[in-house]
């Protein structure tokens, strides 16, 4: 009966430790199950956390580049501005020189004569001069013009022009400006395309 007895407690107590061994391994299996997951879900987790970082790497990396660029355009623009202005200043300064005293006289009495050999005969022409060339000139003027000239063109003051003169064909409202500021806004448009070739 002994024997009966032990055999029966050993038959239990297999079964017991089959049975808890089933579960450590069942236990076991899902552990592993679970980390795998955990694993899976971290690496996907990862990838997705470095696509986005990538992708927002690269979007501020497009931006900057946009930014740089807009920023060398802006210099460019302000440079070749500041080119045009400065070649505008020195040209007038340097067609104010030329157009002065006795060299003006001489262009403006050429002009007016070639003018009135190639289109006939002119009403009244009015030369419009800074104010303080005005003697000077008057005086100039008139010795280098034939009589005729001398009657139909008068030369009158103008605060607007502080170099070189205005042309005015009174009768057919038409005005020539050759002013130092007009001369050398046209050279400085005419150099215009070249600085900005070359920059």
């Amino acid at each position: 009966m002994a024997d009966e007895l032990q055999a029966l407690l050993d038959r239990i107590t297999e079964q017991e430790l089959k049975k808890v061994d089933a579960e450590r391994e069942q236990i076991l299996a899902q552990a592993k199950a679970d980390a795998a997951e955990i694993v899976k879900n971290a690496k996907a987790e990862a990838e997705a956390v470095t696509a986005k970082a990538k992708q927002e790497a690269e979007f501020f990396t497009q931006k900057g580049e946009e930014a740089l660029r807009q920023a060398s355009r802006d210099v460019l623009l302000s440079l070749r501005s500041e080119l045009e202005k400065r070649v505008t200043k020195t040209v007038e300064a340097m067609m104010r020189e030329t157009q002065a005293g006795e060299n003006l006289a001489e262009v403006i009495a050429n002009l007016i004569t070639q003018f009135v050999a190639k289109q006939g005969e002119t009403d009244q022409l009015q030369l419009l001069v800074s104010p303080a060339e005005l003697e000077t000139l008057e005086k100039a003027v008139k010795t280098r013009l034939t009589e005729d000239l001398r009657q139909n063109c008068n030369l009158a003051p103008s605060a607007a022009v502080t170099g070189g003169f205005k042309l005015v064909f009174k009768d057919a409202g038409v005005t020539y400006d050759f002013t130092d500021q007009a001369l050398a806004e046209t050279i400085g448009a005419y150099l215009s395309p070249q600085i900005s070739a070359k920059l």
